[in-house]
């Protein structure tokens, strides 16, 4: 997530929260809400990105060390931190189970709920998270690079290792193919991919036609002696 001075319809400097990946801007740092920089329905115009220091009080007492209440942005961290910690605790790798990110949410809801405006920045903070285990690159294994796409926005380029869920979208039958990592090996011909669908023979894709064909799920290391689903 990042975070930049914005110029408010309201003439005052705020603290805006965009997401990182596709520039949208998700809330601010006041409660004056994001409608105060952008009107609904609008886009956040470039122009309206700025270095001016921030203008808008509450804005300013959010970043402030004596701060009554802790900046929102830290606030929906630490609540998207406690939604990944309980839906790993189940034992099933986050995205791949949504039931159990559900779960926890509903679970943190009833014990410490959120107030309803940071819903979205507990997404976004949760997306970032997600992104850094996708991104985190495989030691020891050859790297072949796959599209990782975003719940929020945005695709980059994420690293495969054995163990990662794949998926495969075939657009003309509408089937959705998920495959998980085996192998990588070097060949002559260059790094060969092993991948498995359920309980099929595995088959082989070269790292050209699986970047190709294949975008990743996830990457999440299973707790200890949990078994998957």
């Amino acid at each position: 997530m990042e975070h930049k001075n914005l110029i408010g319809h309201d003439g005052a400097v705020h603290e805006g929260l965009l997401n990182g990946h596709t520039g949208f801007l998700i809330d601010v740092a006041c409660d004056a809400g994001r409608y105060s920089v952008v009107h609904p329905y609008e886009k956040l115009d470039p122009a309206r990105v700025t270095d001016t220091p921030l203008s808008c009080p509450s804005c300013v007492a959010a970043n402030s060390p004596a701060a009554a209440q802790p900046h929102r942005g830290r606030l929906a961290h630490g609540y998207a931190e406690d939604v990944l910690a309980k839906a790993d605790s189940r034992g099933y790798v986050p995205a791949k189970d949504d039931e159990g990110l559900r779960l926890a949410f509903e679970s943190l809801a009833v014990e410490n709920p959120p107030h309803r405006c940071l819903y979205t920045l507990i997404r976004e903070h949760l997306t970032d998270m997600l992104t850094d285990r996708a991104l985190a690159a495989p030691e020891g294994v050859p790297q072949v690079l796959v599209p990782y796409k975003r719940y929020t926005g945005g695709e980059v380029q994420a690293p495969v290792g054995p163990g990662d869920r794949l998926m495969y979208y075939s657009a003309a039958g509408g089937y959705f193919q998920y495959v998980r990592v085996e192998a990588l090996e070097e060949s002559p011909a260059g790094v060969v991919v092993t991948v498995r669908e359920k309980e099929w023979p595995p088959f082989t894709w070269s790292a050209h036609e699986l970047g190709r064909r294949f975008s990743k799920l996830d990457r999440a290391p299973m707790p200890s002696g949990a078994a998957e689903r």
